[in-house]
């Protein structure tokens, strides 16, 4: 089957397994990345510097992705570089650099990953036949309600033929709000993020640390995290929390909270998380969490709410715990049972690496792809 896999540097820690595993099982995949400067280092994407032109460029012209050449095809991949990263004529004129691509391509099946763009809306309509929407946020968080994002959502549900979504939770709520008819929605699974364990360094971070990481926004819920984790009394360990977005959160003066206020280079992920005590997810609400995949992916124990899909995924306990979404005093207990308790930590942790080896693996979940594919 041939192809055409369009999506963007967000994606890519869950895009390039399900890439390499549907290349494995014989598959013709063209990869399309839009790339801009908001975008450039981000999940496993680390570019130094963007190509000045907007255009559709082979993916040579950035060294960096040579180092994930066993995960996808270099010759057949495509940067479609957005040099300014805001919607105008520059964007449209990129949009018809696309679709000239595209159509040289002639792929049997578009995958397209995400919410499209304004103008890809109109690519979900002229290749309806063949296009299939992967939804990562079937819904919007309750911090993302704005009314382009609104009508983007709207939009595509009136254009676009089928939607995979990755947990089955929210498919009935999903075709309930936007009328969607239930037989144009499939359900697929995300694998183990294991393309971060080639990413240590082997840097020691040094000292006790639980690690909250990724963008800052206020349905991560922080606020409720640093609140829990004030009410414990261990010195020796100290609340990082890394990511880039609106502090919308206090943290009080001479606390043990550390505030990296950037989004950690991928390297740093990989190290970060998988020296840190345990994550901490304290969503308020969620469809599922690359933060999850990754720290599983790396044998780290959760602590996260019981939204979105994380009760499919942490078992209380075995592999981490679950908590009350806006509860502070829920998480302190776990925090504090767990910093107590170093033996029940360690068992998590090897209950991790256990689970992760007897995982679904990307091969089946590929397997998943093209039998929706072929309906």
């Amino acid at each position: 089957m041939r192809i055409l896999y369009w999506s963007i540097p967000s994606f890519a820690d869950s895009d390039f397994p399900l890439i390499k595993a549907l290349r494995e099982a014989g598959h013709e995949v063209f990869y399309i990345v839009r790339l801009a400067p908001y975008l450039k280092q981000t999940t496993l994407f680390d570019i130094k510097k963007i190509y000045p032109q907007s255009t559709i460029l082979p993916a040579s012209v950035y060294p960096e992705l040579e180092y994930w050449s066993d995960y996808i095809d270099l010759e057949k991949t495509y940067v479609s570089n957005d040099a300014v990263g805001k919607t105008g004529l520059k964007s449209f004129r990129l949009y018809l650099k696309e679709q000239k691509l595209i159509k040289s391509l002639n792929p049997d099946i578009i995958h397209h990953v995400g919410i499209p763009f304004i103008f890809h809306l109109m690519m979900m309509w002229k290749y309806r036949k063949k296009a299939i929407c992967v939804m990562h946020d079937p819904l919007p968080h309750s911090s993302d309600k704005g009314l382009r994002n609104g009508f983007k959502r709207w939009a595509l549900t009136r254009i676009s033929p089928r939607f995979i979504l990755l947990n089955n939770q929210q498919k009935e709520l999903f075709c309930s709000t936007y009328k969607v008819d239930p037989a144009k929605v499939f359900i697929a699974s995300l694998g183990p993020y294991d393309c971060y364990r080639k990413l240590k360094t082997g840097r020691i971070i040094g000292g006790q640390f639980i690690l909250f990481y990724g963008r800052i926004a206020p349905y991560k819920g922080i606020n409720y995290a640093i609140d829990a984790f004030c009410q414990l009394k261990c010195p020796d360990v100290r609340f990082v929390i890394a990511g880039e977005g609106h502090q919308y959160f206090d943290i009080p003066e001479n606390s043990q909270v550390e505030f990296i206020h950037r989004f950690l280079s991928i390297n740093e992920v990989a190290d970060y998380v998988s020296q840190a005590l345990f994550i901490v997810c304290p969503y308020t609400d969620a469809t599922q969490s690359g933060v999850l995949q990754t720290a599983l992916a790396l044998g780290t124990p959760v602590v996260a709410t019981e939204v979105g899909n994380f009760p499919e995924l942490i078992s209380n306990n075995v592999n981490g715990m679950l908590v009350p979404p806006r509860d502070a005093k829920s998480l302190a207990s776990a925090f504090q049972l767990l910093l107590e308790n170093r033996q029940l930590l360690e068992t998590m942790r090897s209950n991790v690496d256990n689970a992760l080896s007897a995982s679904i693996s990307w091969n089946c979940i590929a397997e998943k792809y093209i039998e929706i594919y072929r309906q």
